[in-house]
């Protein structure tokens, strides 16, 4: 239905008001829109005028938080500048012209192979969209993105809350780790058996640490874990100094600075439903639709990962909707 009378909110105060809450402080709101935060300020109290009610508690050194009405106009304001940036791209091609804040998730095991990689092709691409990105673990990004505070997000795409969808980009599959004068160091690929009396340092975050764990007991083998670590660099520096060997997801490709480090990266001979490669790919709410810049974002990883484009810029259903997936991206 049309309203007869001019709204009274316009997109600029809704803008402002989703950058101000998702921001935290009206400091940090200025600081990513390049105004002055009395500026957003003003914006804001213009739309809580509008809407008959107060969104945003200002408490002086802790920021601003959301009232419950400030919650619920939050999500129809995200809904309205999607549908914006939806119909302002209608006739908008040119991927130089999009301009914009762009909050991206990464796991943090994904984030040193794929984030520089993608925000140097994506700024040449679209150099007017301002691009965050925030680190996790597989559990914490997802949150993310369920809760809006992240547009799209890169994950394995295993353990997937079924109220997101992704897009494959990539392959991770299973490597073994090894000190580098390791009897196993020069081997073309190594099995779980050779391995299976060794001490192991795991891996310890979803999704990967227990899909580790369930390689060894398919093969019917029982681990000795000697150290649990959810950072890939303290696991790296472990086998290092020969504390274990490490089962990880990920590619040969990135062996040559891993043998800076004094170890060294060996495929895993496995078999069985486990011994297929996880997939890299891309997430997003089911329920909404990825703003203009999203989908730019989405096309970009595309292009860099796979070599193809989205038919229309979104991710699809699940896994299928990519052009297979390609091992020319590294996990870790």
């Amino acid at each position: 239905m049309i309203p007869e009378q001019q709204p009274a909110l316009t997109l600029r105060q809704a803008w402002h008001f989703v950058v101000a809450a998702e921001s935290g402080t009206l400091a940090e709101a200025a600081r990513r829109l390049h105004m002055a935060p009395s500026a957003i300020s003003t914006s804001v109290a213009e739309l809580e005028r509008a809407v008959g009610s107060e969104l945003l508690v200002k408490r002086r050194a802790k920021g601003v938080t959301l009232t419950a009405t400030g919650r619920e106009v939050l999500g129809m304001a995200r809904d309205l500048l999607r549908l914006a940036d939806s119909i302002a791209a209608l006739s908008r091609e040119d991927r130089s012209q999009l301009r914009g804040p762009l909050t991206v998730g990464c796991d943090i095991t994904l984030g040193p192979t794929i984030i520089p990689a993608m925000l140097s092709d994506f700024a040449r691409q679209c150099p007017g969209v301002e691009v965050d990105f925030v680190e996790g673990f597989h559990e914490d990004v997802q949150e993310r993105l369920l809760a809006g505070a992240l547009d799209v997000a890169f994950v394995y795409n295993a353990a997937v809350d079924p109220a997101l969808t992704t897009v494959a980009l990539a392959t991770a599959a299973p490597h073994v780790l090894l000190p580098e004068h390791h009897r196993l160091a020069e081997s073309a690929t190594v099995r779980l058996a050779d391995i299976a009396e060794e001490p192991l340092v795991l891996f310890d975050s979803p999704p990967l640490g227990g899909r580790v764990l369930q390689l060894f007991q398919e093969a019917r083998a029982v681990p000795t874990v000697r150290h649990r670590s959810r950072s890939y660099a303290t696991v790296r520096s472990l086998v290092a100094v020969g504390r274990g060997i490490a089962v990880l997801y990920q590619q040969k490709a990135l062996e040559a600075p891993y043998a800076e480090l004094g170890v060294r990266l060996r495929p895993l001979s496995v078999r069985g439903a486990l011994a297929r490669p996880v997939q890299v790919a891309l997430a997003a709410p089911r329920s909404t639709r990825p703003s203009v810049r999203a989908r730019a974002w989405i096309d970009v990883a595309l292009e860099l990962f796979t070599g193809d484009g989205a038919a229309d810029g979104a991710p699809s259903g699940g896994a299928d909707g990519a052009a297979g997936a390609a091992g020319a991206a590294g996990a870790g």
